[in-house]
C-alpha cells in the first residue's frame, strides 16, 4: 500500500475534476487560489470542486502506527441568481448529487489493488455540509478521511547527535 501525502491528494483530486464530465474547474487548497481564479479573467466555471483541508494524524498501537489524512473539498455553484431561493436550493441539492459522485469513484478506486487509495478510504467519516459563500454561491463541503500504515522509523542520515541505532 502506498502512502498518501498532501501532495499526492490535491493532484489526486485534480485529476479526478480532469476526468469527470459535470465538474468544470479544481481549485487547490489555498484560499489565495481560489480568489486568485475568481478574480481571473475567466472566472472560475461552475460548477467547480476545491479542496480546503487536509489534516493528518496518527493513531495505533505503539508497533502499528497508522496514518489518518482528513479531507475536505467543496462542490460549488457560483452562478446562482441572489434573489431566486428555489435556484439556491437547486444548486446546493446538485452540489450534493455531484460530490455523491466524487465520493462513488474515490470508493472505486479504493477496491484498486494498483491505485494511490487503495484500502484508504474510511466510507464512515463522510459528512456532507450544505454551504453558502455568497449570495450568488452555493454548494456543499464534503469531509471524510483516508488511513495508511505509517512507520514511524528513525533514519540516521537525519541526524546529527544520533550515531547508531539499537
Amino acid at each position: 500500500m502506498e502512502n498518501n501525502s498532501y501532495i499526492k491528494i490535491k493532484h489526486y483530486f485534480e485529476d479526478l475534476v480532469a476526468h469527470h464530465r459535470h465538474i468544470n474547474a479544481f481549485s487547490g487548497y489555498f484560499n489565495r487560489e481560489l480568489q486568485n481564479q475568481e478574480a481571473s479573467f475567466d472566472g472560475l466555471a461552475s460548477p467547480y470542486l476545491a479542496l480546503f483541508k487536509y489534516q493528518l494524524g496518527l493513531e495505533g498501537p505503539k508497533q502499528n502506527t497508522v496514518a489518518v489524512r482528513k479531507v475536505a473539498f467543496a462542490v460549488m455553484f457560483n452562478d446562482v441568481p441572489a434573489d431566486d431561493f428555489e435556484a439556491q436550493y437547486t444548486a446546493i441539492d446538485n452540489a450534493e448529487q455531484l460530490s455523491l459522485t466524487v465520493l462513488s469513484r474515490v470508493q472505486f478506486d479504493n477496491n484498486d489493488k494498483t491505485h494511490l487509495l487503495y484500502n484508504t478510504f474510511i466510507k464512515e467519516s463522510v459528512r456532507i455540509i450544505p454551504v453558502e459563500l455568497s449570495n450568488t454561491a452555493f454548494g456543499v463541503e464534503v469531509h471524510f478521511s483516508l488511513k495508511n500504515p505509517q512507520r514511524l522509523t528513525v533514519n540516521l542520515e537525519d541526524w546529527k547527535d544520533i550515531d547508531k541505532l539499537c
